[in-house]
């Protein structure tokens, strides 16, 4: 009786965790069908999300519902006997997030061509409950950025400094990091940050919540950035971005050696790679940085050799003045 007990504890326990990856990580479609002439609920039309896996049907009042669907735009076509089949493009799925589609379709005695629609972001996001902004991987691409830092400090409430990311006025350790479900969270240091380095080029989607958080972020206190990495394509597609400087200025009584040009001191090497190994089933996604930089405040002018000599005076000065206070003065 009680091992019995203890696989089921421990499988509550496994069903819980479960629960909490998928937190997070995944949005939804829901909407409905009807006929466009007399508005009356389409029953079994079938909802399918090209190139993946996922799909649905309508209910006896024309509605339907699609669930753990990743970050991206999808198309999406619905098909019923006796009608138009009828696709929509550029379909936005963001994470914690429900996309609605409200289609209508043409009745067809006979079979007709396919009517393609373009989806639209509606001007008011009734399920929106928080203050949150979502950047994607095609918004990325088009930032002048190459840290993950610079994308959050572009984001409204987030202020950088001294290096470190604050989010409306709160602490930088009180900023909650997840990424595809999993908080990653540097609980050890007092500035916080996340214990897991992410390349820009991993990203498919980044929410920043900077306010009410749900449920789920419960261990959050000023702030919430949720990442969800990229999934295999369907398609053998690569990036590649590289680039190269250095500093350069007269000012060399300040800055010791910057006067010396060099093109290769600061370079960045990224790189990725993704496709299909099985159809539909199996995939791979390879991502490398090769990465190296040099801070202007490596120039810096900030010792000089006479330096050492005042040291030197000063101690020998506080030892005669008072013996006890030259001990304890460095």
């Amino acid at each position: 009786m009680h091992v019995f007990n203890r696989i089921g504890i421990f499988g509550l326990i496994i069903l819980l965790n479960i629960g909490i990856l998928n937190a997070g990580t995944t949005g939804k479609i829901v909407g409905s069908i009807k006929d466009k002439i007399n508005g009356e609920p389409l029953i079994g039309a079938n909802i399918v999300i090209e190139n993946t896996s996922l799909g649905s049907a309508t209910d006896v009042d024309g509605y339907f519902s699609i669930f753990n669907i990743p970050p991206g735009l999808y198309r999406m076509t619905v098909y019923y006997v006796g009608y138009k089949t009828v696709t929509i493009e550029n379909v936005r799925v963001n994470v914690d997030r429900t996309t609605t589609q409200e289609l209508k379709m043409e009745p067809a005695a006979v079979e007709g061509e396919a009517v393609v629609v373009e989806a639209e972001r509606p001007a008011i996001e009734l399920d929106k409950t928080h203050s949150s902004s979502v950047v994607n991987a095609e918004t990325i691409e088009l930032m002048p950025v190459t840290e993950l830092d610079e994308v959050l400090e572009l984001q409204g409430g987030v202020v950088s400094s001294g290096g470190q990311l604050h989010f409306r006025g709160g602490r930088a350790r009180e900023v909650t990091y997840i990424i595809d479900g999993v908080p990653v969270t540097n609980s050890f240091d007092q500035n916080g940050g996340s214990l897991v380095e992410v390349d820009n080029n991993m990203i498919a989607e980044l929410e920043v919540i900077s306010g009410t958080f749900n449920a789920e972020y419960g261990s959050a206190q000023s702030g919430v950035v949720n990442i969800v990495t990229k999934k295999p394509a369907s398609k053998y597609t690569g990036t590649l971005e590289v680039y190269a400087g250095d500093w350069l200025s007269s000012r060399d009584d300040v800055f010791l050696g910057v006067t010396n040009f060099d093109p290769g001191a600061n370079r960045n090497l990224e790189f990725s790679l993704t496709g299909p190994i099985i159809s539909n089933k199996l995939g791979f996604l390879i991502s490398g940085r090769l990465r190296q930089s040099e801070s202007l405040d490596w120039f810096e002018r900030r010792y000089n050799t006479i330096d050492g000599w005042r040291i030197a005076a000063y101690q020998q000065w506080a030892q005669q003045q008072n013996i006890s206070t030259g001990e304890n003065t460095g």
